[in-house]
């Protein structure tokens, strides 16, 4: 049989047409599985989204409230300790905590003799003339063997609108009349809140005194090398050696001073308000605003990353409830096909 023997059947226009619909048909039917499979995915892709921010956001709720209840104890017992308190002011108002009672615990926990201990404090006193109580400080503070770092005072009579009377004083004074001397502050006006922080530098103070007297011995060593040197080029090379040697024992024994210094004499910062006057810190210029921001991001993102160590146990949790739901309906979905095929 040749080609020119086989009959084919006559293509109408019908036919035609029909041919055209299924094909159309079909094409449409591809079409709407890919779109159908894309939307599927963005759907997905968006529900993922979705659930990883609401993580994120519950993390930001309970992580701040983790770290104001138990976190904050843990971060309470760090090298630098911060300690609180104020004292009943004219009105009756009181905080918790007492100067005597910090003073005695400070004593016990860090004798001056055995640790080296950075105190640093800060008080709100509120008096009738805050520039007479500025100088009266600055005086009280010579005279136990300190001195001004610095004092800031508006004065509401002379200076612009904006001015409110008040004074701002930080004085050095020994670090064994810290207490005494914010105790003192009484006689002045009324200490409305004061605030002790210590930071404890024995460890770096000691890494730093080994250091210098290893520095110190190579010091006399390399001396030693030049005087007993051979040739110009080994005095030149044990010379260079020294000055890099020296350089680096000043530098340690210029921080070493300064630690000494900030043990020695401990930093008290007092703002003085008129009485009745609100004082607030508030950021002044580009940098506090943006030490601010930086502060409050800090603070903000470690209250994710708690909230998040708190809800990872729930979320394997759930994700294993999930796995299990899925393995499930896959499983009962296949039966359901195996049934349908053998009825078929």
């Amino acid at each position: 049989m040749t080609t020119d023997d086989i009959a084919l059947p006559e293509l109408t226009r019908s036919r035609q047409d029909d041919i055209e619909r299924a094909l159309f048909a079909e094409i449409a039917a591809t079409e709407s599985s890919t779109r159908n499979g894309a939307t599927r995915r963005r759907r997905r892709g968006w529900a993922y989204a979705a659930a990883a921010a609401a993580v994120l956001v519950v993390a930001g709720f309970v992580g701040p409230a983790l770290g104001s209840g138990a976190g904050a104890g843990s971060i309470a017992d760090g090298a630098a300790s911060q300690e609180s308190m104020a004292r009943p002011d004219a009105e009756g108002t009181e905080m918790s905590g007492g100067l005597q009672d910090l003073g005695d615990a400070g004593a016990a926990a860090a004798p001056v003799d055995e640790r080296a201990v950075i105190a640093r404090a800060e008080a709100r006193l509120e008096a009738d003339d805050p520039a007479d109580a500025a100088d009266e400080i600055g005086t009280r503070a010579q005279a136990s063997g300190g001195y001004v770092e610095s004092l800031t005072v508006s004065d509401a009579a002379t200076d612009d609108a904006a001015a409110t009377g008040d004074a701002r004083i930080t004085v050095r004074i020994p670090a064994t009349g810290l207490t005494d001397f914010l105790r003192d502050l009484d006689d002045l006006g009324a200490v409305r809140a004061t605030d002790i922080s210590r930071d404890d530098v024995t460890a770096e103070t000691t890494d730093l005194r080994a250091r210098i007297a290893s520095l110190e011995t190579s010091v006399e060593r390399l001396r030693g090398l030049i005087a007993d040197a051979a040739s110009t080029a080994d005095v030149l090379a044990a010379e260079d050696a020294l000055a890099q040697r020296q350089a680096d024992l000043d530098a340690l024994r210029a921080r070493e001073k300064t630690f000494a210094d900030d043990v020695a004499l401990s930093s008290a910062t007092i703002t003085i308000s008129r009485h009745g006057q609100a004082v607030t810190d508030e950021p002044d210029g580009f940098g506090d605003g943006f030490a601010t921001g930086w502060n409050a991001l800090l603070v903000t993102l470690n209250g994710v990353v708690i909230g998040l160590g708190f809800l990872l146990p729930w979320l394997a949790v759930a994700a294993v409830v999930i796995l299990i739901v899925r393995v499930a309906r896959g499983a009962r979905r296949r039966r359901r096909t195996d049934a349908t095929a053998d009825d078929a």
